[in-house]
């Protein structure tokens, strides 16, 4: 298998345990970083002595767990001790501007994600200096809601910080991040100028700069809505368009050679920095020259295997890439085209058919391979949009080259230029307005990570099958796609015949849903917009009519008191804010602890309807007594098994 497989997919086996190795830090948290460093010097050690005589299985093995401990030593972050809600001196420099008023500040031993007034000018570089009250991030989120804080968790961003007082300036220092941002807003500085229309220089500015914060919500919702919101961020297919236009002008200048492409190189990682070294603009400048060094060389360029090197560096720079929806996203669809396009290509078509039905077949082997992604994350998978980009991806791709044009020309050249621009960007916008009248989607969808991965594996396998014509491979195909009716039906026996109670975190308010047999219904509920609606649609649930009391199989709920052959369970609030000797008690509608110990749950929770000043009361009594202490503020959603 070496001789074979090793030397033409290097990277492809080397990224493969380094990816199993981050994702497996979270549950390997508890050994020591010393152990893991011990491990991947012994490793490569070995590596080293069992390469000089040639040994294929230790060769593999030594290399999977060298990279495997790799990756796991580099995820492993250490947060310092912080007093939630203290008051700290920041003293930091500004490393990102995430939105107005957002900024990500970066000091020795902290990288804090700071919220400022929106007046407030801040460039990337900045130095700053103040008092902030600091909040440790907590993973805690509500299920099937987005996690805001471990998304900033996984850009490396380790608390929350709100200025106490006034925030001052204490500098400015320059890096290639700063120099790249001071550049780009330049560059929007001079499209604004040049180009009247406020719509088509948002358009433009997010096209060609990378510059979103200005694009209005009904414009990107009307992008999400048809399927083309990628067009609004700098990715692969912005860097690939220009790379092919770079392309193009040295084939008009008659540079012929291979080795005159090496040019495009520099020429594109300077696009990558205009648009501020945004990760996805990284990673397709690596890729293309991965892939334009091995063509001038001529050696044989194997794009899968450009693509796999492009994610093993980067992964080894920051391993929280992995977890960014933007970087699966992009390497889902460059793998797609490199596997599937080729499939679909058919030699004889007319030459006015073959640009058409070429825009389609990459359109469609891209979006075969994020639509897994896209139904984990979003819940929700256009139909329409591979249609809807064979026009939207052409026009987008002029109105890129034109944004090129007006920020090289002359401004007064420019300026007369843009409205032809206007014209285009006001055509583009419109008929994606016509074609968001038409929406297919498949909404509602909550996979689980098995559905994903046996998706993939079959998506795959049918590739492999496609090229090889093996029936053993066809096995395998009708083999997963058996494991995931199973794992299915088997998923979906278990949510619609579990028993348990959902305490929601939601602020102010209380939210309480009986999850019973595949029905629901609210034994406590303070608003009607609880936000309970996702995980009632990710269950199936069917709701009951509304009553004061519940009695099923075995369990039974009246007067805010519900016993089960598992556990009995009280709510306390303002209508029966009497104790009891239950086994868990709910804390709502701030009711404080009794003055003595008259019971002895096994655990007490506290929504988030409960002031600090209660929960406060409720930590030191249960304390007191020694009694488990649990906050929806703290752990998001909390599910009890009845």
């Amino acid at each position: 298998m070496r001789p074979i497989y090793w030397h033409r997919f290097p990277f492809l086996f080397l990224v493969i345990p380094l990816i199993l190795g981050i994702t497996a830090s979270q549950y390997l948290s508890s050994f020591p970083s010393t152990f893991i460093l011990g491990v991947i010097i012994i490793s490569f050690s070995l590596l080293f002595i069992i390469q000089k005589v040639r040994s294929g299985l230790p060769f593999v093995l030594l290399a999977f767990t060298g990279l495997f401990s790799t990756g796991i030593y580099l995820s492993d972050t250490k947060t310092p001790p912080i007093i939630s809600g203290e008051t700290y001196q920041l003293t930091g420099r500004c490393n990102q501007i995430l939105s107005p008023g957002k900024l990500v500040i970066s000091s020795p031993h902290l990288c804090t994600y700071l919220q400022i007034p929106d007046s407030m000018k801040v460039s990337v570089g900045d130095s700053l200096s103040g008092l902030i009250r600091l909040y440790p991030l907590q993973t805690s989120h509500n299920r099937h809601d987005f996690n805001y804080n471990n998304y900033l968790q996984h850009q490396g961003i380790q608390a929350k910080g709100f200025p106490v007082g006034e925030i001052h300036k204490t500098g400015h220092s320059q890096d290639l991040y700063s120099v790249c941002h001071m550049i780009r807003n330049n560059l929007a500085t001079k499209l604004q100028q040049v180009i009247p229309d406020s719509t088509t220089y948002k358009l433009l500015a997010a096209l060609c700069l990378g510059c979103r914060q200005e694009i209005t919500s009904a414009t990107k919702e009307l992008f999400q809505n048809t399927g083309t919101i990628h067009i609004l961020a700098i990715s692969g297919l912005h860097i690939g368009a220009i790379f092919a236009f770079f392309l193009c002008l040295l084939r008009l200048f008659h540079f012929k050679s291979r080795k005159s492409r090496l040019i495009l190189i520099p020429l594109i990682w300077f696009v990558a920095c205009i648009t501020g070294l945004s990760p996805s603009a990284c990673r397709a400048a690596t890729i293309l020259s991965f892939i334009t060094i091995g063509e001038a060389f001529k050696q044989e360029t194997i794009p899968l295997n450009a693509i796999a090197a492009a994610a093993f560096f980067s992964l080894l720079i920051n391993p929280e890439l992995l977890y960014s929806v933007s970087f699966q996203m992009s390497y889902a669809a460059y793998t797609g085209i490199i596997l599937i396009y080729p499939l679909m290509q058919i030699k004889k078509m007319h030459k006015f058919i073959r640009p058409l039905y070429t825009l389609l077949c990459i359109s469609f082997s891209a979006q075969i391979m994020t639509l897994p992604i896209m139904a984990y994350y979003f819940h929700s998978i256009s139909l329409n949009s591979i249609f809807i980009n064979l026009i939207a991806v052409p026009t987008a791709s002029f109105l890129l080259y034109g944004g090129i044009m007006l920020l090289a020309l002359p401004g007064f050249i420019s300026f007369y230029l843009s409205y032809i621009i206007i014209g285009l960007a006001h055509l583009f916008i419109f008929s994606l307005q016509l074609f968001s009248r038409v929406v297919i989607n498949l909404p509602d969808l909550y996979p689980t990570a098995t559905h994903v991965i046996l998706f993939y594996l079959i998506i795959i396998l049918s590739i492999i099958y496609l090229i090889t014509r093996k029936r053993h491979v066809l096995r395998f195909i009708c083999y997963s796609m058996s494991i995931l009716l199973i794992f299915h039906g088997c998923f979906t026996y278990y949510i619609q015949n579990h028993q348990e109670i959902v305490i929601r975190n939601l602020y102010k308010h209380s939210a309480i849903l009986l999850n019973y047999k595949g029905y629901y219904t609210y034994l406590k509920t303070t608003n009607p917009d609880d936000g309970l609606s996702t995980y009632i649609t990710a269950n199936h649930l069917q709701a009951l009519p509304t009553h004061e009391a519940f009695v099923g199989q075995q369990i039974k709920f009246i007067r805010n008191h519900l016993s089960s052959p598992q556990c009995s369970i009280s709510i306390i609030d303002h209508t029966y804010p009497t104790f009891s000797n239950e086994d868990i008690v709910i804390i709502t509608e701030n009711i404080y602890p009794p003055d003595s110990l008259k019971f002895h749950p096994q655990q007490i929770i506290m929504d988030n309807s409960n002031t600090g000043r209660c929960t406060q009361a409720w930590q030191k009594f249960c304390l007191k007594n020694q009694i488990p202490f649990f906050k929806t503020s703290e752990v998001g959603t909390i599910i009890l098994k009845i």
